[in-house]
């Protein structure tokens, strides 16, 4: 089974209007895959620009995929993404729960995505195969 990552720009409802972004993996009916809410939180909420956070969680990736480091707990706004090789997961800094486990070629797919949408200044919403396991 495959599923869609996409990442989009949305208007806030409710009390303020204004731009928001989201990164959502969703199933073949478009609804959103529950096991993936805590990745896309993670980087939703810890990913602000391409050159910026974007670019530290690339390397902190790259490091990981190269043996540099076996662990990395990259510690960001809200989060702490646990980065193996194999898997990774999250732990919310403000009890927004944690686990969400996915594998590290998902999470790396999920974050070059949601990089590559913010430094497109147009912000136009990009859509990829997201692989299930």
């Amino acid at each position: 089974m495959t599923y869609k990552l996409t990442c989009h720009e949305r208007f806030d409802l409710g009390g303020r209007l204004g731009l928001s972004r989201r990164i959502d993996v969703m199933d073949a009916a478009g609804a959103v895959v529950q096991h993936f809410e805590l990745m896309c939180a993670a980087i939703d909420g810890d990913i602000q620009t391409a050159a910026g956070s974007g670019a530290s969680a690339l390397e902190e990736i790259r490091r990981v995929e190269s043996g540099e480091a076996d662990l990395i707990e990259a510690d960001g706004n809200a989060w702490v993404a646990h980065i193996t090789c194999d898997k990774v997961w999250f732990e919310g800094l403000y009890s927004q729960g944690e686990g969400g486990e996915v594998s590290f070629a998902q999470y790396k797919l999920a974050v070059q995505t949601y990089v590559r949408f913010l430094a497109d200044p147009e912000g136009r919403p990009i859509e990829v195969e997201f692989p299930a396991s």
